[in-house]
């Protein structure tokens, strides 16, 4: 069953990913934890209050400053989990995510920026950017990851690749060597989120299944109830993907999928020895590295129990929910 959070349906319908995985889900880890923290407000829009602090998330807008400020806000938390310059020129983003980006970046963002007291980040790529107001927040799931049960003698080695809209030139990347094994390997099938812009190669690929762009509200409700062996993260080298979170690693934990991924900074500091297998180079180097885990498959089962392990072990939703106690100790 869907639980439609206190917010209303309209909120919980258009809530950003953003909102969630770096604000909602680490200030509900600190309610169940016992902490004493005030409970959100929702303004509208993008913004939310919490005892004295104010919080805005990712699209915000200039005039959000000062709603926040007549409501009671002292200071002001801003969460920006991509960097909006360098997406505004990224020619391998789809037309219309550039141009918002780039819109964005030239109205609101200046001002967003200017007025932040903290701004929560995902990784070392954007904490140089913005500075000395730059807090490092990991994404934070409220889900552990799978057990690795279903890797146990699988009838058919089931791989994934998560991205949609922004990640569409990434998984040109791969698809030449993906339509290549799956027609060579008849065991394995692959299911992409892509919808009618996958690539042409595997669009109509009889072992491929074309699942459309969800929702936030139904990706992440469906996410836990998904299980794959191996999940692809292609990363073409641009300043945007390199300041990307490390989102990826956990929602292919969430899966029981082993990672494979193109590396930037945020990605290899949080993955530990032998969680995700880091592939550098271009088609042919993805090739061989998804060839050797189908090779291998117990090699797969043992890369998702790393990874299982260590974020248990390091547990991301916790560490994030101690970094919002501190920012509201501070601001509050």
């Amino acid at each position: 069953m869907i639980r439609i959070p206190p917010f209303g349906v309209r909120e919980f319908l258009a809530r950003l990913p953003t909102t969630d995985l770096y604000f909602l889900n680490p200030l509900a880890e600190l309610q169940r934890e016992g902490a004493f923290v005030p409970g959100a407000r929702h303004l509208g829009g993008n913004i939310y209050l919490v005892g004295r602090t104010g919080v805005i998330v990712r699209y915000g807008r200039a005039a959000d400053i000062g709603r926040l400020r007549s409501v009671g806000a002292r200071r002001i938390v801003y969460i920006a989990d991509d960097d909006f310059h360098a997406g505004a020129e990224d020619p391998n983003l789809p037309d219309h995510y550039r141009l918002r980006l780039a819109d964005f970046g030239r109205t609101d963002w200046p001002a967003l920026k200017a007025a932040a007291d903290i701004i929560i980040v995902p990784g070392s790529v954007l904490a140089e950017s913005y500075g000395a107001h730059a807090r490092i927040v990991p994404p934070a799931w409220p889900y552990a990851p799978a057990s690795s049960e279903h890797h146990r003698a699988p009838r058919l080695i089931e791989i994934a690749h998560l991205g949609t809209g922004s990640h569409r030139a990434d998984l040109d990347l791969v698809a030449a060597p993906l339509a290549r094994i799956l027609n060579e390997r008849t065991q394995a099938r692959l299911t992409l989120f892509a919808g009618g812009s996958a690539p042409a190669s595997l669009k109509c690929h009889r072992h491929v299944r074309l699942r459309s762009p969800l929702s936030w509200w139904r990706y992440k409700w469906t996410l836990p109830r998904q299980r794959f062996h191996l999940a692809l993260y292609p990363l073409a080298p641009t300043p945007f993907n390199a300041a990307r979170s490390a989102n990826k690693l956990f929602e292919h934990a969430i899966t029981g999928a082993a990672s494979l991924m193109s590396p930037n900074p945020a990605l290899r500091a949080a993955a530990g020895p032998g969680v995700a297998r880091f592939v550098e180079g271009g088609p042919d180097a993805w090739a061989s590295a998804i060839e050797s885990f189908l090779a291998r498959p117990q090699d797969m089962r043992r890369h998702a129990e790393a990874a299982r392990s260590h974020i248990q072990a390091t547990n991301p939703l916790a560490y994030a929910a101690l970094q919002w106690r501190d920012i509201l100790q501070m601001l509050t």
